[in-house]
């Protein structure tokens, strides 16, 4: 991959970013949500489409100057180009991302880590999967990935062979949620930006699991390559949004629950995962600060004898 600076004088014209904030998470962690409420700040500059999964694979220059074209810059107003892809931690399934992003050197870089208690995450993840048509349900195995996702440290390592850890912010679903407004402002003050901006609807709940409680027509329409392709990159964010929210609303008010497989952890299926994240969950503690009994509830000193 040619970094930005060796084509400048070639390929890339007009303004573009040069310091970028890249939220990274497990899927269903609420990096949606945290995307469509950063982007309101006029010191933010969102991505046109957020998840571009640029740096899941090596990619040319030219492909670089169309990754880079994602964002309306302005340099009199615009302090941070913020893109948001889930891929970017799956490792081992995706690899080589923090590498790449090294190596393109497009300029200062920063990264939000969103992090969510690991088994409703991967409850969330499976009854997605389930909805979507992707996935198993929990009567057939636990899937590997949503455990390596939720594979907190271990993601985080791969990012910390390439930048320092002064370039990360760890953020938890459930503080979020909790009191939105100060981690918000926790956020800008990393991003180096104006903490006094007043975000709007930073309490709404924003692709609530309640969606996947309708229709299996919805689920086709919504979920196929089509309705992706249409709602990665043609429909704008908050009308997706606000697509999802009536879909929901209107299903609740019929009642309606789609049957569409075992997605909630049995007691037994907690242990298991539990302790299978055992040494990540303490690492995830002792290196990186979370405090993980306080956020989501889980004792590291009863880990070892979750089975």
């Amino acid at each position: 991959m040619e970094t930005k600076k060796a084509i400048s004088n070639k390929q890339i014209t007009g303004n573009v970013p040069d310091n970028f904030a890249f939220i990274i998470g497990a899927m269903k962690s609420g990096t949606t949500s945290l995307f469509e409420i950063l982007s309101q700040h006029p010191q933010i500059c969102p991505s046109k489409i957020k998840e571009p999964d640029y740096f899941i694979k090596d990619s040319d220059a030219s492909s670089l100057q169309d990754y880079l074209s994602l964002w309306n810059w302005q340099y009199n107003s615009h302090s941070i180009a913020l893109e948001s892809s889930v891929s970017y931690t799956k490792a081992p399934f995706i690899t080589g991302v923090p590498e790449r992003i090294q190596k393109a050197d497009l300029g200062q870089y920063r990264f939000i880590y969103m992090l969510r208690d690991p088994l409703t995450r991967i409850e969330s993840q499976i009854r997605h999967g389930l909805f979507a048509g992707w996935g198993a349900s929990l009567d057939s195995n636990i899937p590997e990935d949503s455990i390596n996702f939720s594979n907190y440290a271990m993601q985080l390592e791969q990012y910390l062979k390439f930048f320092p850890i002064e370039n990360f912010l760890l953020v938890t679903l459930e503080e979020f949620k909790f009191d939105p407004h100060i981690t918000l402002s926790r956020i800008c003050q990393f991003l180096e930006i104006d903490t006094g901006f007043k975000f709007i609807d930073a309490e709404k709940t924003r692709n609530s699991g309640d969606f996947f409680n309708t229709s299996g027509n919805i689920a086709r329409v919504t979920q196929n390559r089509y309705g992706q392709f249409f709602a990665r990159h043609i429909l704008p964010a908050t009308i997706k949004t606000w697509l999802r929210t009536f879909i929901a609303n209107l299903n609740k008010e019929k009642n309606t629950t789609s049957d569409i497989g075992r997605w909630q952890l049995t007691p037994e299926e907690r242990k298991h995962i539990l302790n299978r994240l055992t040494d990540d969950l303490k690492k995830l503690e002792s290196d990186f600060g979370v405090d993980i009994q306080k956020h989501w509830q889980i004792h590291t000193d009863t880990l070892n004898k979750s089975d």
